[in-house]
């Protein structure tokens, strides 16, 4: 084995154990009852995931985290296929570069700071609403009604987000062979069925690096649900991984370990699939 990859596999091989004896230390634990009742941790198997499991909030917060991540993925893919053309058909590298920077920015920021960024667009008084009044347009309850909130926060994660889908999109356009282009150019065909003829079906591999990069940012998401929601117990914010940092905030350990589990189950059995699409096509080429 060479020097290079033994200096590879040392610290993968570190971490990935520290990181698996964490997870089954977080699974051993959510068979116990362990929490401010109960402060010595004793085993009762399955009871912990059934407890969790008949709480309305967990069901609550699972089903938002889910409806999000199908969001992301469903609108951050279409999104970022039609950025990533627009940018892909400009005939300028430099302006492609910039306006690249500009759609992927919103990544650079962490997500409690587009939180408050978000916060204050959505104040009635000096955010996008006052914008509205001015124009003589009807206010929009953003964060003020039960019906909008999920719906804003839905909006600021593709705001945040979809400039990644964009990037992978655009590296797969610009990774086809230019002579196609440009001979489908030469026959007369349009931008628009170049895209949907050529570019978009020679793209596998950026749509399911995507789909799981987006699916994993919206199914893990914390920060703008908590900051949005001022705290982790508004049931029309809160996703599963607040519903979990909650049971751990009022020391209900086992039930959090359980939820935390459960995400993980989830999150494993979605992009395993995508991975192992990804590692055949790369060993087939």
């Amino acid at each position: 084995m060479k020097k290079g990859t033994i200096v590879l596999v040392i610290p993968t091989a570190f971490f990935s154990a520290i990181l698996l004896y964490l997870v089954v230390w977080n699974a051993v634990v959510s068979f116990m009852n362990w929490s401010l009742l109960n402060p010595k941790p004793t085993f009762v198997g399955l009871q912990t995931y059934a407890n969790v499991i008949k709480a309305f909030q967990f069901t609550n917060s699972l089903a938002h985290s889910l409806e999000l991540s199908a969001s992301l993925v469903a609108i951050g893919n279409v999104l970022g296929i039609l950025l990533a053309a627009l940018l892909y058909f400009l005939s300028s590298n430099k302006a492609r570069s910039v306006f690249m920077s500009i759609i992927i920015y919103p990544l650079a920021i962490s997500m409690a700071v587009n939180g408050l960024i978000w916060l204050w667009l959505y104040n009635i008084n000096i955010g996008i609403d006052w914008l509205l009044v001015k124009i003589g347009l009807p206010q929009f309850p953003w964060l003020s009604s039960t019906s909008t909130m999920f719906p804003s926060l839905i909006l600021i994660s593709v705001w945040a987000y979809t400039g990644i889908a964009a990037l992978f999109y655009l590296a797969g356009f610009m990774n086809i062979d230019k002579t196609i282009v440009e001979a489908a150019r030469l026959d007369g065909a349009s931008a628009f069925k170049i895209l949907y003829r050529l570019l978009i079906p020679n793209s596998f591999n950026s749509f399911v690096i995507a789909t799981a990069l987006l699916f994993l940012f919206s199914f893990r998401i914390f920060s703008l649900p908590y900051i949005l929601s001022g705290g982790p117990t508004n049931i029309f914010l809160q996703t599963a991984v607040v519903y979990m940092y909650y049971l751990f905030s009022v020391e209900f350990f086992s039930q959090a370990t359980a939820v935390a589990t459960i995400i993980t189950l989830i999150a494993t059995v979605i992009i395993i699939p995508y991975a192992l699409i990804i590692i055949r096509r790369w060993i087939r080429k």
